[in-house]
Order: structure tokens, then C-alpha cells, then sequence
């Protein structure tokens, strides 16, 4: 019988991560030097939110909200509502409640912890790993 994986098989473990007192440019400098997308953003051992590239994105256009994009810190502009899944969630559950829900990353809990994030980027990696096992063989250069 075939394995179904889990989020334990595919998500980006110990993620980077920022405090919420994170100035924006900081927050953008972590993500860039770790070539991500999201970042979970903690206050103390608790996540509260996650910053995206979107976020830094709407911080820096003209005419935003908040005061002046140099004072914006990574609490300031991260999203709030957050979806969790426990890390041994099976992947095409938290696969479908990402499309539901229009959502590109997830967080991956280990209790109250966080463990890791799930992003739609994991999912092409994972989804591209199982197309070369199933269809190329096995003593393919190509594969590595």
C-alpha cells in the first residue's frame, strides 16, 4: 500500500523566524539572506503572526495606513489569523484547506511549538520529488 505523506515529510522545519518588534527593513534582510518567503513572528516562545513578502510589499506602498514605512515593525504588518496544523496532519488535508482558504503558507505545530511552516513553494518541492521518483527510473542522471 502506498504512504500518504505528512507535513513532517514536506514542510521547512525550525523555520526563521522574527520578533515583533522587527523593523520591516530587518525582517526583509532575514528574508533575503534565507531566500524565504514567510516569516513566523514570535513573542517570546508564542507565534503570533506571519510576515510575507506580500506584507512588506502593502507596507511600502504610497498612501499606507500605518505611519512611515521605517517605523513599521514586523508586528505591525503581520498577519494575524493564522491556520496551524499539528505536524503529523496528512498532506493532502492541509493541501485542500490551503486552496479552500486561498492560503500560501501554514504553520506546523508540535504541541504548542512551532515546528516548522508549510508553504505552496514545499508543496511544488514535494510534488516534483514524487513525479521523478514515479516516472523516471531509477538510474537516471537527471535525478539528484
Amino acid at each position: 500500500m502506498r504512504h500518504m505523506p505528512t507535513l513532517t515529510e514536506l514542510m521547512t522545519a525550525f523555520p526563521v523566524h522574527v520578533n515583533e518588534e522587527t523593523s520591516l527593513a530587518d525582517a526583509s534582510r532575514q528574508m533575503e539572506k534565507h531566500h524565504c518567503h514567510h516569516l513566523p513572528v514570535m513573542n517570546h516562545h508564542e507565534v503570533v503572526g506571519l510576515l510575507s513578502r506580500t506584507d512588506l510589499e502593502l507596507a511600502r506602498q504610497p498612501g499606507h495606513a500605518l505611519s512611515d514605512v521605517s517605523e513599521l515593525t514586523a508586528g505591525d504588518m503581520c498577519q494575524r489569523d493564522l491556520m496551524r496544523f499539528d505536524l503529523h496532519t496528512r498532506a493532502d488535508v492541509v493541501l485542500d484547506r490551503m486552496l479552500d482558504d486561498d492560503l500560501d503558507a501554514v504553520l506546523i505545530m508540535k504541541r504548542d511549538r512551532l515546528a516548522g511552516i508549510f508553504t505552496a513553494q514545499d508543496a511544488v518541492r514535494g510534488f516534483s520529488r514524487w513525479l521523478k521518483k514515479e516516472y523516471l527510473p531509477d538510474d537516471d542522471p537527471e535525478i539528484a
